[in-house]
């Protein structure tokens, strides 16, 4: 059984289009946990009306919400799903049947802008690039996955306030090969959108500062 996690801060505008893509997929075998993580909208409130378990706490930390999801699942293989990310069709029976027990997918944007489809594409083309020449991988567009008994080594490091998933990935990967599934995700765009792509790209390279969130 998969163990779906979705840590959500403020996500009632989204919540429930990712849990409608949950539930649209012909794989069954999965249990979904919605960690509101310091919520002050309908996040938790929507979330419930699809019948999912509903964590809440008032504290912010998306590394802390990750780790307390996966101490109540009860599946062999986690999935770690961002709130504003949805899944495509056959995505949760590609990760099930994975031989592989860690890895991520490729992403699609959830706008139609050409700029947004050439960064995405960026993005994936890097995920094969890492993957071939053997490169820490940091890019997870919005979702991982990993066996239990591998989380239970590692966990996310919840004092990290950026780069938290690379770093999960970076200590994860000396017990399992990291995979890329042939399958997609498509996530909000909304950060780029609002700070602009370019910028974004300076972000990752210079400034390394925690994430602030964008509602």
């Amino acid at each position: 059984m998969l163990s779906i996690i979705i840590p959500a801060h403020n996500e009632e505008k989204f919540i429930g289009k990712t849990l409608k893509s949950i539930f649209e997929q012909p794989y069954r075998d999965f249990e979904v946990i919605v960690v509101c993580n310091g919520c002050k909208d309908n996040t938790a409130k929507v979330a419930r009306k699809f019948n999912v378990r509903v964590l809440e706490f008032s504290f912010s930390n998306v590394s802390k919400a990750r780790n307390i999801g996966a101490k109540y699942a009860n599946g062999e293989r986690l999935v770690f799903l961002d709130a504003d990310t949805m899944v495509e069709k056959n995505t949760l029976e590609k990760i099930a049947n994975s031989k592989r027990g860690l890895g991520t997918c490729l992403g699609k944007p959830d706008i139609k802008k050409f700029i947004a489809r050439f960064f995405m594409s960026l993005k994936n083309f890097y995920k094969y690039f890492a993957l071939i020449f053997g490169l820490n991988f940091g890019l997870s567009t919005g979702l991982i996955f990993c066996d239990k008994k591998i989380f239970e080594k590692v966990k996310f490091d919840e004092r990290k306030k950026l780069s938290e998933i690379s770093d999960f990935i970076k200590r994860a990967k000396k017990y399992e090969k990291f995979t890329l599934l042939k399958t997609y995700v498509v996530t909000s765009m909304r950060r780029f959108e609002k700070k602009g792509y370019w910028y974004m790209v300076y972000y990752w390279l210079f400034k390394r500062k925690r994430y602030r969130a964008i509602r």
